[in-house]
């Protein structure tokens, strides 16, 4: 889906967005979004603003820009000047007139804010399709055909029918004897959304309460409404029980239990005996506060879908990196909500690059005078800024705090290798055998740079580590520095799996060399490199794309409509003369110790007898030529199409889990 969602809210006075110049009052948005910047740069009060905003929501900033659309229609009815055209049933020789002032009523209106170019869209267009242009169906069809493109577009995206602000001041523990009071909502309330007393005598119900912040202190009281309750709550229950499991508890068995007689919440964590949660990591409490409100409304009371926005201050609190980023997944797989969070955590810029449905923004307060007692709040879209990193503190030095690592040789590598490992993990999950199944979820449950990372040696630069487990003494350490293996690779990172591509096996002495040092944690794939293990319907369709570019691929061949609007916002496209792509099938084997760019030139090329026969999607190696521009095409494929393991995908992905559920257990 190709248009974009924004959002605002009303007394922003000073906040103004880069989204361009004519929409400073918007921000967009995607499903997580990380607004980031030094303490005070006005991140808290904006989402608090967004939170309590009582007018707008995101349905408000978000229908579609028809521009493009508009445009279409006035070029088709202007080829029609001087025919008869009927408003209703009559005519006139101002009808041509007045119904290009009604297409333009839509082109000449400001698109933001939306809710206003909606309305004045909905007049528009009921007026044209009064209309009727003699001969010619020219406006029911163009009218139709935008109709159409309004009600894909709202049925696709499903806006939040309520918000739920979540503030720092959160815990399940509670911190008074008194029945029926919430200190935390209670101070949230004081501090941040202070309402006007009622000037009737019937009081109002109150705007903001435990029925839209998210403290924690009711957990124990609506655990206990659940389980007393209806099956239907009492297997929602179970349901998020299973998924705190899977993401948090190694998918050990997990009860949550309103005990009787107390005030705490209790939990029972696989065979260990049932303890207070007050026992329990506080990391592990913020978990279940930032997910259990957000699992409990992804349903009404009926079972139907709920999309709800929430608001929360710092997720990262208490939590280690590879939690917060386990808890990200939660969101993004199981509940169906938009999040806004406010946070200083460097461990979740890279989850864009993971991710169609995640934004960063960052926010910079700006002196407005000399005498800096005035200040504009600036928010910039800045997904691979490297500056975030100095706006969060964060210096060149890194900690490596994942149990294992996976040495690939380039950022392609890793990218084919977390497309495979999802796959695999599918694979199992459908199998019929409950062994893989119970491996599936056991895999499912591995979090990226906690229980193991990925690290790219860049090709031949591997020959600069050792992966001995000798250090050399003080003495030996400059000398050991100016070797040719100057680098010790168990010095930063331990529990290493060294992936080599197949073409290594023409050099005995180096993967003898790493075979001696890592002994079995050395894997050599069976064939020249990674893009060897794709399926060949990938490879067969990303060829097609590439050269022809997306619009002509996808009249041969059949792509999801999420495949074709991800890639024809990337632009690809190519177009060569001494290659005929019709040779290219999807039944070529490429599982071979040449590239695949070559095996793909070789088979397209027209004329393979010339002396030096020009190439097209390989480089002199033999390898696929613009690795990276090619792997961005197969990454979407690989997403919203439906494929196979190759053998060796299946080998490589097996090695890889071995590795980390050894290093994890």
């Amino acid at each position: 889906m190709a248009e974009k969602l924004y959002y605002w809210a009303e007394n922003l006075e000073n906040y103004s967005s880069d989204i361009d110049e004519e929409t400073p009052f918007s921000i967009e948005i995607k499903k997580l979004n990380f607004f980031i910047g030094k303490n005070n740069s006005g991140k808290s009060r904006f989402i608090r603003n967004l939170f309590s905003a009582p007018k707008h929501t995101i349905q408000d900033f978000s229908f579609p820009d028809l521009t493009n659309h508009f445009s279409d229609l006035k070029s088709a009815v202007e080829k029609y000047k001087g025919s008869t055209i009927y408003i209703g049933s009559a005519s006139s020789g101002d009808s041509y007139y007045t119904l290009l002032k009604f297409i333009n009523g839509v082109l000449d209106f400001p698109l933001f804010p939306r809710s206003k170019y909606k309305e004045n869209y909905l007049n528009n267009i009921k007026k044209i399709s009064d209309s009727k242009i003699d001969y010619t169906n020219i406006l029911e069809v163009k009218t139709n055909e935008i109709k159409n493109f309004v009600n894909n577009y709202e049925t696709k995206i499903k806006f939040e029918s309520s918000k739920f602000y979540i503030p720092i001041l959160r815990g399940m523990r509670p911190v008074t004897d008194d029945e029926n009071k919430q200190p935390y909502i209670e101070r949230a309330k004081k501090d941040y959304f202070p309402e006007k007393k009622s000037t009737t005598e019937k009081p109002e119900k109150p705007k903001f309460g435990s029925h839209n912040i998210v403290t924690g202190e009711c957990l124990y009281y609506e655990l206990k409404v659940h389980l007393l309750g209806e099956p239907e709550q009492r297997d929602l229950i179970k349901s998020y029980e299973e998924k705190l499991s899977q993401y948090f508890f190694d998918n050990e068995h997990v009860s949550l239990i309103p005990k009787h007689d107390q005030d705490v919440v209790n939990i029972k964590i696989g065979s260990e005996k049932q303890f207070p949660i007050s026992q329990l990591g506080d990391g592990l409490q913020q978990a279940i506060i930032l997910t259990y409100e957000a699992f409990i409304k992804n349903v009404d009371e009926n079972g139907n879908k709920q999309v709800h926005a929430f608001f929360i201050e710092e997720p990262e609190l208490n939590m280690h990196a590879g939690m917060v980023r386990q808890l990200m997944n939660f969101y993004l797989n199981e509940t169906n909500h938009y999040y806004f969070f406010t946070t200083h955590s460097n461990h979740l810029l890279d989850m864009v690059d993971e991710s169609d449905e995640v934004i960063i923004q960052k926010f910079v307060k700006q002196p407005i005078d000399a005498d800096r007692k005035e200040f504009d709040f600036k928010i910039y879209r800045c997904d691979r800024d490297h500056e975030l990193l100095s706006s969060l503190g964060v210096r060149p030095s890194s900690l490596y705090l994942a149990n294992c690592t996976i040495w690939v040789e380039g950022v392609t590598d890793r990218m084919y290798l977390s497309k495979l490992m999802q796959k695999y993990i599918q694979v199992l999950g459908s199998s019929s055998d409950s062994k893989d199944k119970k491996n599936a979820e056991r895999y499912k449950s591995f979090m990226p740079n906690f229980h193991y990372a990925f690290i790219e040696y860049a090709g031949g630069n591997i020959t600069h580590w050792s992966f001995l487990d000798d250090y050399p003494t003080k003495e030996e350490a400059l000398e050991f520095l100016q070797n040719s293996k100057g680098l010790t690779a168990k010095a930063i990172t331990k529990n290493i799996l060294l992936l080599a591509d197949g073409d290594n096996e023409g050099k005995a002495e180096r993967l003898l060399e790493w075979r001696d040092e890592l002994k079995e944690n050395v894997y050599t794939l069976p064939c020249k490199e990674i893009e060897n293990t794709l399926t060949a319907s990938i490879i067969y369709k990303a060829c097609l794309i590439k050269f022809m570019g997306i619009k002509k691929a996808s009249a041969q061949i059949t792509l999801s409509s999420d495949t074709q609007n991800k890639l024809t916002q990337k632009g690809f496209a190519r177009d060569k003369d001494k290659f005929d792509i019709e040779k290219l099938n999807a039944s070529i084997n490429f599982i071979s110790a040449e590239g695949i760019g070559k095996i793909i030139d070789d088979t397209i090329r027209i004329d393979n007898s010339v002396t030096s026969p020009p190439r097209l999607f390989s480089d002199a190696s033999g390898t696929i030529d613009d690795k990276v521009s090619f792997c961005e095409i197969c990454k979407v494929l690989m997403t919203y199409e439906d494929w196979d393991l190759t053998e060796p995908a299946k080998s490589v992905c097996e090695k890889i889990f071995n590795h980390i559920t050894t290093c994890n257990t």
